[in-house]
């Protein structure tokens, strides 16, 4: 009796054992199928795909900032920016599910719209500049950190004036003129920036038209635009909106054997119209639309 007792006790006791084994197991692959489950779940912040520490990314960036100084970041974002903007393709898709492939797009010249804003920020990356993206509406833009405003303003300035509507450097005779036609088919608001030095003191006005001009060449009562001119100076730096389709600006000299240089620029563009914002870590960053289209496509112009 008493043997069959213990007989019947151990029995208990490993099926105890048995059913506790048996519910570890079953409670530990649980555990390990969930979290292979939340691991295949996570969701990737956009910040995530961008690339770093990639030797092409490295060498094709120093080839097209080769023109920037070592420290000046608003030009090496400028020069990213224009050529990206310029040489790779953006696929007119919507609503891409795909998972995003900066790295592809770089090898392929062409991508979505993400695609390419990362590999924008990637290359941001490789020449030193930090950044990041982030999602405003149904827009991507990338941010190129520790550069200020006024500095993007310059860089840009530069940049547009290294493309002159007109320039000229020549001497001038007493009461010779240099004129400048503005006519343009399109009916547009386009603002000029003029800058000018001469030896000896000139002349420049802005007419609406030749008509105008001629009658003012031969003395006699014409139309003028005020804003845009300036009588008896030497040097001048100003902007000023250009007549619609037509218009007419000249220099005249008031010397002989005067050495005059000018340039007419295209304008338009302010350091208060340069968009940015501070990270989180108090710098200022450069909001960039890597897809812009409008009148300046610029880092810094969001239309």
């Amino acid at each position: 009796m008493l043997k069959g007792g213990i007989y019947i006790t151990a029995a208990v006791f490993l099926f105890i054992g048995f059913l506790y084994m048996f519910v570890i197991d079953i409670d530990t692959f649980d555990f390990i199928t969930n979290n292979q489950i939340k691991k295949a779940e996570k969701i990737h912040h956009i910040n995530d795909y961008l690339i770093t520490n990639n030797f092409n990314l490295k060498t094709f960036t120093h080839k097209i900032t080769l023109s920037c100084l070592n420290e000046d970041k608003a030009c090496q974002v400028l020069e990213i920016y224009k050529y990206v903007h310029s040489s790779f393709i953006i696929d007119n898709v919507t609503n891409n599910l795909s998972i995003p492939n900066p790295l592809n797009a770089f090898r392929n010249r062409q991508g979505t719209y993400l695609d390419i804003t990362l590999l924008y920020s990637s290359l941001l990356l490789h020449s030193g500049i930090s950044t990041y993206i982030k999602k405003d509406g149904s827009k991507y833009y990338s941010y190129a950190c520790g550069i200020n405003n006024f500095d993007m303003y310059n860089t840009i300035k530069t940049d547009l004036h290294s493309k002159p509507l007109a320039y000229k450097d020549i001497m001038l005779r007493n009461g010779q003129v240099w004129a400048f036609d503005l006519s343009r088919e399109a009916n547009d608001n386009l603002i000029i920036d003029i800058e000018l030095f001469s030896k000896y003191p000139v002349d420049m006005v802005l007419f609406p038209n030749r008509h105008e001009m001629n009658a003012h060449l031969k003395g006699q009562y014409s139309r003028y635009n005020a804003d845009c001119s300036l009588f008896n100076v030497n040097e001048a730096n100003i902007s000023c909106h250009a007549p619609q389709k037509t218009g007419i600006i000249i220099f005249k000299s008031l010397s002989d054997d005067n050495k005059f240089k000018a340039g007419i620029y295209r304008g338009g563009i302010l350091a208060g119209d340069i968009k940015s914002e501070k990270s989180r870590q108090g710098s200022n960053c450069i909001k960039i639309d890597i897809n812009s289209h409008g009148d300046f496509i610029y880092p810094g112009i969001i239309y």
